[in-house]
């Protein structure tokens, strides 16, 4: 369904517009029609087709190479013609969309760092108008990206009637208000009459497009903050699904679960069979092995509880809540009993808002799952399985409709222990969980397989969005090991890795389930997020560098220092790889990001020497300690120097923090503090 911008249109009066200057400029050109090749993604005449071509509409015609036609009179350049015929009534055909196809930026450019989008369009005189007040314009033409299989448009122009010469198009970008500007694969060109869905254009629309680029400020030095106070959401960790795979190699379980040689995933996803059991035990065991935790998804009940009698496609039977409940539980327990592996989840469904008879799928809706849950919560605790987890609703898209119901009632909602969704729009977004953890469960695309960086590239962007804006607690990729020879593993289909594997693991080995996300700010031409872990004061600095070209960045540490850090990087020519250590130096480090690359800075925080006051009032001891918010504090007591005891283990939010020890009769009494510990 088409997305349509909610930016207001604006009446290029001139033929071309003043765009914002920089002292230095980068500019990422995706197509300047020259077949020279100097610049971009240049096709030679005959091979555009291979490139552009329509996505939706009715209307569209055709697209060609034309050499006549060039913005900036290039001798043998040319542009891009598209012509298109709509019907002037508001149905179809009334619209039409051209694109460079899912992946036509490689590498793909950040809004953060190109700012600006550019390009030059042209008219035909003979082209069918319409009326927006009383000025006649050529029809309402939009510009953006596709989103998955939406649209995200960054910007609009109407072009006057009047005007038939080349117009300079310049539209901001946002990155930091749009998240999906984070990684732009390719551009979309849209247009309909003034109102989409209303009358408008009616006969022939002829255009011609030429150099659309991207621009921004030059690469600089540049600084970012981590702020140890500055606390977010705590990481569950992350992970993807084994799901219908039946055995594994050792090896194979090293490279995704260790934390010593893979790239150490905190997380396995399984798959339960219609009739409550799953052939994937031996890979759920070798993952317990290494450290993951194991959760399970149903992808359908049994065939005789669905209103299709069929485990693919259907809807499910309330009436079988009991059974169904009963069964789910028995796989638990099961599972703990013979292969000695706890789980730690079970979602109810898979996609229970998405149709297919193509494989095992039921659909539920947000009453059923409120009506569920008192039967599974139940089922679990009888079965002596409590502590495992209850899961809604993996909608196949981010959105959480599904779960509303049993949420707004305050007797499931304390059943629900965690809500997830899949992206399967490619978005992303902020969700009020009422306090539930918050996991991304499932995500991929279904293109030919492609493990290079500029793909991993993209998927960084989308699991920083994910924790940084979405605030996830967890992130998953849909398979471990694909079934197919497209894009839906870490790997390809005979186990060999994608850069996307590689990216993850910069997260996930690092990482690790009971960190928390920590504030960074100030990073204007990178993707940087923190995570701590306040008990060890082990920490995880990721920068991803989108850019073509290396970047200095400089990191400055608040709330703490460390004496040096560990940067393991992946980029076009290493996987995960580490590097040797990197000094800290006033709470300060720097490091040259390479092109294209994401790093991983590894440390151990040194918050410094707390201070420690004591006075007595009474037959009580006050103590007043101070030093940085947000870590572990221990108090400890001993009256030789030796065998202390503690007395309180304390995260106070602010400090200084007093406490009172109302046991300090001894004559002798020593007091010590211990940070992170």
């Amino acid at each position: 369904m088409t997305k349509i911008s909610t930016l207001a249109a604006s009446i290029l009066a001139a033929s071309t517009l003043a765009i914002t200057g920089f002292a230095q400029v980068t500019t990422a050109v995706v197509d300047d029609f020259d077949p020279s090749g100097t610049g971009g993604n240049s096709y030679i005449s005959g091979q555009i087709t291979n490139v552009w071509m329509n996505w939706f509409g009715d209307a569209f015609r055709s697209v060609s190479w034309d050499a006549a036609s060039d913005a900036s009179s290039n001798s043998g350049s040319g542009s891009m013609k598209i012509i298109a015929v709509f019907d002037g009534a508001g149905a179809t055909p009334n619209q039409f969309e051209v694109y460079d196809g899912f992946n036509g930026i490689n590498p793909p450019v950040s809004g953060s760092q190109y700012t600006n989008f550019q390009c030059d369009v042209r008219f035909d005189p003979s082209s069918a108008t319409v009326m927006v007040g009383s000025t006649p314009i050529f029809g309402h033409l939009e510009f953006g990206t596709h989103n998955g299989y939406n649209q995200d448009y960054f910007g609009s122009v109407d072009v006057p009637a009047s005007n038939t010469n080349w117009v300079h198009v310049s539209i901001p970008l946002n990155a930091g208000a749009d998240p999906n500007l984070t990684n732009i694969t390719d551009v979309l060109i849209h247009i309909y009459g003034p109102a989409y869905g209303s009358p408008g254009l009616g006969g022939t629309v002829i255009l011609w497009v030429d150099n659309i680029k991207f621009v921004g400020a030059a690469p600089v030095s540049t600084n970012c903050v981590v702020n140890w106070n500055d606390v977010h959401q705590k990481i569950d960790g992350f992970g993807a699904s084994s799901a219908w795979n039946g055995s594994w190699t050792p090896a194979q379980a090293d490279m995704f679960f260790s934390t010593n040689t893979g790239i150490g995933l905190s997380l396995l996803r399984n798959h339960i069979a219609p009739d409550g059991t799953t052939v994937e035990t031996s890979i759920m065991q070798m993952a317990r092995d290494r450290g993951a935790k194991v959760w399970s998804t149903t992808w359908s009940p049994p065939a005789a509880y669905k209103d299709s009698d069929t485990v693919n496609g259907g809807n499910f039977l309330s009436a079988y809540n009991q059974a169904y409940a009963n069964q789910l539980a028995n796989y638990v327990l099961n599972m703990k009993n013979n292969y000695q592996v706890n789980v730690y989840a079970i979602s109810v469904q898979n996609e229970p808002d998405y149709n297919t008879t193509s494989y095992e799928s039921c659909i539920w809706n947000a009453q059923q799952f409120h009506d569920f849950l008192p039967y599974l919560y139940n089922a679990l605790s009888n079965n002596g399985v409590a502590s495992t987890k209850i899961m809604i609703a993996e909608s196949s898209q981010w959105g959480f409709d599904l779960t509303a119901n049993s949420l707004n009632d305050l007797s499931t909602s304390n059943m629900v222990g965690i809500l997830a969704a899949h992206d399967y729009d490619y978005t992303v977004s902020p969700v009020n969980t009422g306090g539930k953890p918050l996991w991304e469960t499932e995500v991929s695309t279904f293109d030919n397989f492609d493990g290079s960086m500029a793909n991993g590239l993209y998927w960084a962007g989308q699991i920083h969005s994910f924790l940084t804006y979405a605030q996830v607690n967890a992130w998953h990729f849909w398979w471990l090991i694909p079934t197919g020879t497209d894009n839906e593993g870490l790997t390809d289909q005979s186990g060999n890795p994608a850069k996307r594997m590689y990216v993850l693991g910069n997260y996930s080995r690092f990482v690790r389930p009971g960190y928390y996300r920590i504030g960074v700010s100030n990073n204007a031409l990178t993707s940087v997020s923190a995570y701590k872990d306040p008990n060890s004061g082990g920490f995880a600095i990721v920068a991803i560098n989108n850019n073509n070209t290396d970047l200095f960045q400089t990191f400055n540490l608040t709330g703490f220092t460390a004496t040096n850090v560990t940067p393991w990087i992946t980029s076009g020519s290493l996987s995960l790889a580490s590097q040797p250590a990197v000094n800290v130096a006033n709470a300060t480090f720097s490091y040259d990001l390479p092109a294209m690359s994401v790093v991983t800075f590894v440390g151990k925080a040194s918050p410094g020497v707390p201070a420690i006051a004591i006075n007595r009032v009474g037959a009580q001891m006050g103590l007043t300690f101070n030093g940085p918010a947000g870590w572990n504090y221990t108090l400890l007591t001993s009256t030789n120097l030796s065998n202390c005891q503690p007395l309180l283990i304390t995260n106070p939010p602010m400090m200084p923090v007093t406490w009172f020890d109302t046991n300090s009769i001894s004559a002798t009494r020593f007091y010590r503090v211990q940070l992170g510990q």
